[in-house]
């Protein structure tokens, strides 16, 4: 199954991860971009990461985490993840699109830093803001979950030590 989610993914975006629906990022802002696969529905997989933005936020007690959900469509999520200082900020944006596959999800993600960066490297704290959403959900740990990014769209994701 999961090959079959991953040929068909492969295929919908023409075998190109820059094939995101998402904004494209401004050239001198550190962002990572990614693709997840669900053996799910795409209205299941929004309402638990809706779920878990909202468990995220510093309101909810939660000290480290400090997401804010800013809006939300049937097919659309945008949230802020601001650092514990308050120093920075990153744009969250998650698009959900049906699979071929009966039943399968395909989500694009991309978190965007607002202020504009000497270095692009951010020591994957864009890679982690999304990786913490779908780790913490439970959403990662489904049999058929896969990830899909590399260096080029997803700047620093080799550097990343996530955790929350």
């Amino acid at each position: 199954m999961k090959t079959l989610l991953l040929t068909l993914a492969l295929s919908a975006v023409c075998g190109s991860i820059w094939a995101l629906p998402a904004p494209t990022p401004a050239p001198y802002r550190a962002f990572c971009k990614t693709m997840w696969l669900f053996d799910a529905n795409c209205s299941d997989i929004s309402i638990v990461l809706v779920k878990q933005i909202q468990s995220f936020a510093p309101e909810i007690g939660c000290e480290m985490c400090h997401y804010t959900l800013v809006s939300v469509t049937p097919q659309y999520i945008m949230a802020n993840h601001t650092s514990p200082d308050g120093l920075y900020t990153e744009m969250i944006s998650i698009a959900f699109f049906p699979t071929m596959v009966p039943g399968g999800c395909r989500a694009s993600a991309v978190s965007q830093s607002v202020l504009f960066s000497a270095s692009l490297l951010d020591n994957g704290v864009n890679y982690c803001n999304l990786h913490n959403l779908v780790t913490a959900s439970g959403l990662s740990s489904q049999p058929d979950f896969l990830e899909m990014t590399n260096e080029w769209a997803c700047l620093s994701v080799g550097l990343a030590t996530c955790g929350m």
